[in-house]
């Protein structure tokens, strides 16, 4: 066994409390503050895509999520002590943007290709997600910041994959919680609900969370999926538990990292010096 040094210990500790605390938000939800009204989220939307004239499919497909994004994108700004305007609008598209790119890389299309390489029709096409970007820009939020959200959407949705292994739900990244709209909301509310408390930022989020599903691979390793599912079942409507042959195994930091490089080169969308 390994003998951890005192900040060692420190920091294990502090990992440790962070993912039960996480757990306790999903299993016993609070209604985020910051949440912004459904309706006017769709009404924002529409706007933005009759002004905008990118495909309103995307308001249908990612509407949902997109509610419970912008409490999370906000005071992640916030935090960041970034100078971006934060109106309604911006949140709403900025959203939509972020998401709409997680979609592409999240489904190896990260030119905008018309379809996906698996043959399916792309959800997103590379005018509509060049077109948000360049209006992003034009109200000073730049392609750095755009894609530093985009890899934090895509930690949470590592995060959950490791939390939710062994569940109904098959969770491979963020988009695929969008099928779910009942694990979407505890879910969502309670990394917006960590953030807050613990005053995460752009830069320490991502970081934090590859900590946290570390510890939570080696919590069920140690407490058993039957103890996590018994916390979250409730919550996220769970009924029937599929515990994993290896159940046994200790996630390690390679199964919260992605085995292509993900490098700013890779995005051919998002030029970090635009």
């Amino acid at each position: 066994m390994k003998v951890l040094r005192f900040t060692e210990f420190e920091n294990h500790n502090l990992t440790n409390n962070q993912l039960l605390d996480i757990i306790e938000m999903i299993s016993n939800p609070i209604l985020n503050e910051k949440l912004l009204d459904k309706k006017l989220i769709k009404s924002i939307l529409s706007k933005l895509s009759n002004d905008l004239k990118f495909n309103l499919g995307l308001v249908g497909t990612f509407g949902t999520g997109i509610t419970l994004m912008v409490p999370i994108v906000q005071r992640l700004i916030e935090n960041s002590k970034l100078s971006v305007e934060i109106t309604e609008e911006n949140l709403v598209l900025l959203c939509i943007t972020v998401i709409s790119i997680t979609y592409l890389e999240e489904s190896q299309n990260k030119t905008g290709e018309d379809e996906n390489p698996d043959g399916e029709e792309s959800k997103v096409k590379r005018k509509d997600a060049q077109t948000m970007l360049a209006e992003l820009k034009m109200r000073g939020i730049g392609n750095g910041i755009v894609k530093k959200l985009v890899e934090v959407f895509k930690s949470i949705g590592k995060f959950f994959k490791i939390i939710l292994r062994g569940t109904p739900y098959v969770i491979d990244g963020i988009i695929d919680m969008f099928a779910y709209a009942g694990i979407m909301i505890p879910c969502m509310n309670a990394i917006a609900t960590y953030i807050g408390k613990y005053e995460m930022n752009m830069d320490t989020i991502i970081g934090n969370l590859l900590s946290l599903g570390v510890a939570g691979g080696a919590l069920v390793a140690k407490q058993g999926i039957n103890w996590l599912m018994n916390k979250l079942k409730k919550s996220l409507d769970i009924k029937d538990i599929n515990i994993p042959d290896s159940d046994d195994k200790v996630i390690s930091p390679y199964d919260m990292i992605d085995i292509e490089s993900e490098t700013p080169q890779d995005s051919k969308l998002i030029k970090e010096h635009d």
